[in-house]
């Protein structure tokens, strides 16, 4: 049954009812609402299953029980000065918007569309939710979700299955900027028009910018994306880390509070952590910087047209100068100038005929151990 608004000629109940009703997460509140010769008093007290902060923020942050009963006439709204953080613009939209008298007077029930959120601007229009256990969060959660990727799609974001990402709140989406499912955006995330999130990605706090793909399976916290940059699949982008234009991060890297400059390619299995790499640099694979000695953090610097060939270990703190090569399987601990050749490994032996003698003696030695 429906229930109808408030009116100055409503017969309000006898008896003390309740309606569950969504308002503000961790907030409570008293007010005394007056509408017509109708007076009600409105206790709000927090619900018994917190919301993830998408539902918070969407669903006007939280669960609670909100009491109604019939009060004296002609009081005016007031706000019991225990309960600061409900306003009387939440209470007056609460009975005003949300709330409804039965016909048959017996209780109060809350009307889809309420709008309960901020006094400024437009209201957003949800739903009530009555949220009484896991489950019924659940469902709220993904009605907050599904309204905030439907307006998204309407601005003009290609999102390609609305029902299937997670859009925090707070999220920034431009229009044509391209989601596929399984996407999830926490915090303060930024997707720019043209740049694509592709499936299996987390991104917290990260800016997006245009024409950048990240491909699928990449966890991206505090990081900046650059324009038509490339991301992944299955990279790990930390707090600090920075990618400028046309940077290119493959598959198995992680990178941690560094630079990469315009152009720049860490292309596979690489830990880049506490550097600055400079533009057009190339870090070949099973590169890393060791930047942790067990008690601080230190520094590694890549010159822009640097090489660094693959397996090299970077000891920090260390300066690999412009346009210098460091040959493959380097662990260097040392400075190497500018347009210099690194190669610090140990020297090949080739022992001729060796390899058949020692086949002989571990299939000996195999046979010994099965008898």
């Amino acid at each position: 049954m429906r229930g109808r608004a408030l009116t100055p000629n409503a017969r309000a109940p006898q008896r003390s009812t309740v309606v569950r009703h969504t308002v503000a997460a961790g907030r409570s509140g008293r007010a005394r609402y007056l509408r017509g010769e109708v007076v009600v008093d409105i206790e709000i007290v927090p619900g018994p299953v917190p919301l993830l902060p998408l539902c918070a923020a969407r669903l006007d942050r939280a669960i609670a029980e909100a009491g109604l009963r019939a009060g004296a006439p002609g009081a005016p709204l007031t706000l019991d000065g225990r309960f600061a953080g409900v306003t009387a613009d939440d209470l007056r939209w609460l009975a005003g918007c949300g709330v409804g008298w039965l016909a048959d007077g017996e209780r109060v029930v809350g009307s889809a569309g309420c709008g309960l959120g901020p006094p400024r601007g437009a209201r957003r229009a949800v739903a009530v939710h009555a949220v009484e256990d896991a489950w019924e969060a659940t469902l709220a959660e993904r009605a907050a979700a599904r309204a905030i990727a439907e307006a998204a799609v309407r601005a003009g974001v290609r999102i390609v299955d609305p029902d299937r990402v997670w859009i925090d709140d707070a999220v920034v989406l431009a229009p044509g900027a391209v989601l596929w499912p399984e996407v999830v955006l926490r915090g303060r995330t930024r997707v720019e028009a043209r740049a694509e999130v592709r499936s299996g990605c987390w991104l917290t706090d990260t800016t997006v910018h245009a024409d950048a793909v990240v491909e699928p399976h990449c966890v991206c916290v505090g990081a900046e994306i650059g324009p038509g940059a490339h991301v992944g699949p299955m990279a790990h982008l930390r707090a600090g880390a920075q990618l400028g234009p046309e940077v290119k991060v493959g598959n198995f890297v992680e990178v941690k509070n560094t630079q990469l400059g315009a152009g720049a390619k860490a292309s596979h299995l690489t830990y880049l952590g506490d550097a600055t790499i400079g533009a057009g640099a190339n870090v070949g694979a099973g590169t890393i910087t060791c930047n942790y000695d067990g008690f601080a953090k230190h520094r590694t610097e890549i010159g822009a047209g640097a090489f660094i060939g693959s397996n090299t270990a970077l000891v920090a703190p260390v300066r690999i100068g412009q346009d210098a090569i460091v040959g493959a399987g380097s662990v260097v601990t040392a400075d190497v100038a500018d347009g210099a050749l690194a190669v610090a490994r140990a020297p090949l032996k080739v022992l001729e005929g060796r390899a058949a003698a020692i086949r002989a003696r571990l299939a000996a030695k195999a046979r010994e151990s099965r008898t």
